[in-house]
C-alpha cells in the first residue's frame, strides 16, 4: 500500500498467473446521478458518451470537433466538452469531459483525474482508493452491466455444401462502433460456423463470415438469429517486462497506484513473481514502434521518427508519396500515419509475412518431373550466377536433395533488370489446381463508382514475402550448371501461385474488402467519397498490413489521388479509361506488311472495344487476315502481302479512334439504366447508358459481326437479336430494375403482343 508521507503508493503482489484483464469498473454519482465509470490509466483524459447528457444534469456544453484516437486505433468523434462532479462515498471531485459520440462505454475516468486526485488502483483487493485533502475513501471493484444485442439475418440465403459466405446482419443498436459477436448454438448444431468476432457498426449493420461444413445445401431464412453481440471496450492487453517497466514507474516498484506526469500510464493486472513478468493494459499511446521510446505527444513521436528512427532512404520515399498534396493540413495527416507504418516501405531486408503457406503443392501420387537446365550464354550464366547467391544470402532459396527438378529462365523487366524465373510448365501439370478464385476485375472498377480519394499499394516482391511450408519446399526444386536448389518462400510460376497469395491478402484485409479496399493479387486499392473518410481507411489498410509484416514497392504506391492507374486503366470521379500508355503502343503502330501482324493488331485493339462505338463492323474488313488453318498459316506467310483498302481504310480508323478521349462512366446503382440498340446487315450495335442530371453518359458499348445466316434474317429478327444480346450481356446491372430501351425499329416498340411478333422473337 501507499505510505503516508505521499511516497509513490504501490499495490500488494500476487503470484496470481492469471494473464486476462477484466476493465475496472466503479460505482460512483456523476452530477448526482448515478452511474458505472470505467477507471482507465491508459486514457489521457476523461470522456463521457454523449448518451448520458440525456440522464444527467449539466450546466453548459461548450462545442468543439475534434478526434481521438483509442488504443485499438478507432477514432472517437468529440462533439464538446463540459465540466463533471464526480462523487465517490462522499468525496467530491471536479474534471472537464470530453463529449464523444461513439464511445463503447458511458464514462472513462483517465489520467487527468486519476493523478491530481491520488487515486490508488488497489488490484489484488480489487478496489480503489482516494486520500485528498486529510480524507481517504475506497470503493470496491463491480462488474460493468454490459447490454447484448441479437444479431439476426438481413436476406435469406441457400448455403451450398463445404462452402464460405459473408452475409448481412441487423443489430438493433446503431451508437457504438464496436461490438463482440457470438454466434448461436444453435447453427453450431447444423454444423453451420460462425466465427466469434469484433465487428464494426455500420448503419444497424455488420458482417459476418459463416462456414457450411456439411455435404448438403442448407437455407437461413430471413431474421433468423445468428448470435448476439456484446459492446466492447477499446483496451488492448500486452505483456512487458519488468526490467522495461522499470522505466516507466519512479524506483521500479511494481505499482498500481496513480504514476507521475512524464511517466508511461500502465495499468497492472497482475504480477506473476515467478517469471518476473506483468502483464498490463495499454501500452503508452505516443510509443514509437522501432525503439520503443515514450513521448508526451504524437508531434514529438512523429519528429523522433523523421530524425531518428527512419534511414534517410525512406523518410525521403516517403515525402515523395505525399509531394503532389497541395493542401497543407492533409499532407500532415497523411504523413503522420506514413511516419507511424514507416516501416512498410523499409526494404532494406528481405521480409517475411507472419503466415506461412501450407498444402500449396499437390501433386498427389504423381512421379517425380526433372527437366535439365537448360544451356545459356557466358553473360546469362554469370547473372545467374549473381541471382542465385543473392536469393541464397536473403533466405529465399537453400540448397536440396528433392527427386523433382524445373529449369531456371531469365527474363528481362520493363526497367532493363533481370527477373529470375523457374520454368514450372512442366511440373504445373501435374499440380491440382487451387480453385480459389481472384476477383472480376470489372468488378473491383464497379465498386469505385462513388469514390473520390484513392490510394494504391503494391507489395514488394510479394510471392517472396510468403513464407512455404518445409513439407512444400522440395517440390519447388530447380537446378542450374552449378547445383541444385529448392525455394523456401512461394516462387512465381507456380499454377497455385496467383490464388494462394489472394486467399492470404483477402485474409490480411478482412471485412474490409468490397467496402473501401480490394486487392488484385499483389495489387491494393482502396478508396473513399470524401479525404477525411479516406484518412481512415489508411490508417486501417496500414495497420493490418504492418501487423503482418509486408513491405511495400515505394515506386509503385500512389497515395491520395483524385485519379489512379489500376490494372490498366485510369479510374476518376465516376468515370474509367484505358492507360495511355497501353494506347500509346496501339497508336504507333506501323502498317502491317505480314498478316499476322494485322490480325494480331486487331487483336489488340479488341481489348478496347467496349470503348468503341460498332468496333465489330470498323475492324471486320482486318478479320479476313485471320489464320483459321495452319495451311493457311504457311501459305500468308510464304506469299507476298499487301494491304488492301478496305483493311487499309479500317487499320488506320481504330488508330484514330483509339487517339481520342475514349471515357465511360462507372455504373451507379441509385440511377436508371438505359439501352440503346441497332441492327444492320453488317451487325449490330448496343450502347448501356445511365441518366445522370448532365445528360445520358455511356457505360459500354458492344458490337457483333452477324454470321451469313443471320444476314439473311428479317429486319424485325435482326433488331430483336441486338435486344437480347444487349441483355444477356449487360444482365448483371439490368436485373431487378426497370430500365429503358430504345430502338430505331418501331414494330418492336409493342414487344409484348406476341401476336404481331415471328415465332423466333416469340422464343426469345
Amino acid at each position: 500500500r501507499g505510505s503516508e508521507d505521499g511516497d509513490d503508493p504501490c499495490g500488494e503482489k500476487t503470484s496470481s498467473t492469471n494473464n486476462t484483464f477484466n476493465p475496472i469498473f466503479v460505482k460512483i454519482l456523476c452530477n448526482n446521478t448515478p452511474q458505472e465509470a470505467l477507471i482507465d490509466t491508459g486514457s489521457a483524459i476523461t470522456i463521457i458518451h454523449e448518451n448520458l447528457l440525456n440522464i444527467i444534469p449539466y450546466k453548459t456544453l461548450i462545442r468543439i470537433t475534434i478526434q481521438h484516437l483509442s488504443a485499438n486505433y478507432s477514432t472517437l468523434n468529440i462533439i464538446g466538452e463540459l465540466q463533471l462532479e464526480i462523487n465517490i462515498n462522499g468525496l467530491k471531485t471536479k474534471v472537464t469531459a470530453d463529449v464523444a459520440t461513439n464511445l463503447g462505454t458511458n464514462l472513462i475516468l483517465g489520467n487527468d483525474w486519476i493523478q491530481p486526485n491520488n487515486v490508488y488502483i488497489l488490484t489484488p483487493e480489487k478496489r480503489i482508493m482516494i486520500r485528498r485533502q486529510g480524507k481517504e475513501v475506497s470503493t470496491p471493484f463491480v462488474n460493468p452491466t454490459l447490454l447484448n444485442y441479437p444479431v439476426t439475418l438481413v436476406n435469406q440465403i441457400t448455403l451450398l455444401p463445404f462452402s464460405e459466405y459473408i452475409v448481412e446482419a441487423r443489430i438493433q443498436q446503431n451508437k457504438m462502433i464496436d461490438v463482440l459477436f457470438e454466434p448461436s448454438p444453435q447453427l453450431k448444431n447444423k454444423a453451420l460456423f460462425l466465427a466469434n468476432a469484433l465487428c464494426n457498426i455500420e448503419n444497424r449493420r455488420i458482417k459476418i463470415n459463416i462456414i457450411n461444413a456439411t455435404n448438403r445445401q442448407q437455407t437461413l431464412s430471413r431474421g433468423t438469429k445468428l448470435g448476439i453481440a456484446t459492446q466492447i471496450f477499446a483496451t488492448i492487453g500486452v505483456t512487458i517486462s519488468s526490467d522495461n517497466l522499470k522505466e516507466r514507474i519512479p524506483n521500479g516498484k511494481a505499482c498500481t497506484g496513480p504514476i507521475p506526469k512524464g511517466k508511461g500510464a500502465i495499468t497492472l493486472n497482475d504480477v506473476n513473481t515467478e517469471n518476473n513478468s506483468i502483464t498490463a493494459l495499454h501500452k503508452k499511446q505516443h510509443q514509437c514502434r522501432e525503439c520503443h521510446q515514450n513521448f508526451e505527444t504524437n508531434n514529438d513521436l512523429f519528429k523522433h521518427l523523421r530524425n531518428k528512427c527512419y534511414p534517410e532512404e525512406i523518410r525521403q520515399q516517403i515525402n515523395k508519396l505525399i509531394e503532389h498534396i497541395s493542401n497543407e493540413k492533409q499532407r500532415e495527416q497523411i504523413l503522420k500515419i506514413l511516419w507511424k507504418y514507416g516501416k512498410l516501405f523499409d526494404i532494406s531486408e528481405p521480409s517475411k509475412i507472419d503466415i506461412t503457406v501450407k498444402n500449396a503443392i499437390d501433386t498427389g501420387t504423381h512421379r517425380p518431373i526433372h527437366t535439365p537446365p537448360y544451356r545459356k550464354s557466358n553473360k546469362d550464366q554469370e547473372t545467374l550466377n549473381k541471382e542465385t547467391d543473392k536469393l541464397l544470402k536473403n533466405g529465399i532459396i537453400g540448397h536440396s536433395t528433392s527427386p523433382l527438378s524445373s529449369s531456371v529462365v531469365l527474363v528481362k523487366k520493363k526497367d532493363g533488370t533481370t527477373r529470375f524465373c523457374v520454368d514450372y510448365r512442366r511440373f504445373n501439370q501435374i499440380t491440382t489446381k487451387d480453385a480459389f478464385p481472384l476477383p472480376r476485375i470489372d468488378d473491383i472498377y464497379d465498386q469505385l463508382t462513388k469514390a473520390t480519394h484513392f490510394t494504391k499499394f503494391d507489395c514488394k516482391s510479394g510471392y517472396f514475402q510468403v513464407p512455404l511450408d518445409k513439407a512444400d519446399r522440395p517440390k519447388t526444386a530447380f537446378s542450374t550448371r552449378d547445383g541444385h536448389f529448392q525455394f523456401k518462400v512461394l516462387p512465381q510460376g507456380l499454377t497455385n501461385g496467383p490464388p494462394t497469395f489472394q486467399r492470404i491478402v483477402n485474409q490480411i484485409l478482412g471485412p474490409n474488402r468490397w467496402k473501401h479496399v480490394l486487392a488484385y493479387i499483389d495489387d491494393i486499392i482502396f478508396y473513399s467519397k470524401n479525404f477525411s473518410e479516406h484518412i481512415r481507411h489508411i490508417e486501417e489498410v496500414c495497420a493490418l498490413l504492418h501487423e503482418a509484416n509486408f513491405k511495400l514497392n515505394v515506386d509503385k504506391c500512389e497515395i491520395t489521388r483524385t485519379e489512379i492507374l489500376f490494372l490498366g486503366h485510369v479510374i476518376k470521379a465516376g468515370t474509367i479509361k484505358p492507360d495511355p500508355d497501353n494506347i500509346r503502343g496501339l497508336t504507333e503502330t506501323r502498317e502491317p506488311t505480314p498478316a499476322e501482324e494485322a490480325f494480331r493488331f486487331v487483336k489488340a485493339a479488341e481489348y478496347y472495344r467496349k470503348f468503341i462505338p460498332k468496333f465489330s463492323t470498323i475492324a471486320a474488313p482486318l478479320h479476313t487476315y485471320s489464320p483459321t488453318t495452319l495451311n493457311q498459316q504457311k501459305t500468308n506467310k510464304r506469299s507476298k502481302f499487301e494491304l488492301s483498302d478496305a483493311p487499309r481504310e479500317a487499320f488506320h480508323k481504330i488508330k484514330n479512334i483509339l487517339t481520342t478521349d475514349l471515357i465511360l462512366g462507372l455504373p451507379d446503382d441509385t440511377l436508371p439504366f438505359k439501352l440503346q440498340t441497332d441492327a444492320c446487315v453488317d451487325g449490330i450495335g448496343v450502347v448501356l447508358l445511365q441518366v445522370t442530371s448532365d445528360g445520358d453518359r455511356p457505360l459500354a458499348f458492344m458490337s457483333k459481326k452477324l454470321t451469313k445466316t443471320q444476314t439473311n434474317w428479317p429486319t424485325i429478327e435482326q433488331e430483336c437479336f441486338a435486344i437480347v444480346q444487349a441483355v444477356e450481356k449487360w444482365d448483371k446491372y439490368l436485373r431487378g430494375c426497370e430500365f429503358t430501351l430504345e430502338t430505331d425499329h418501331e414494330p418492336l416498340v409493342n414487344f409484348s403482343n406476341k401476336e404481331q411478333l415471328n415465332k423466333r422473337c416469340n422464343r426469345w
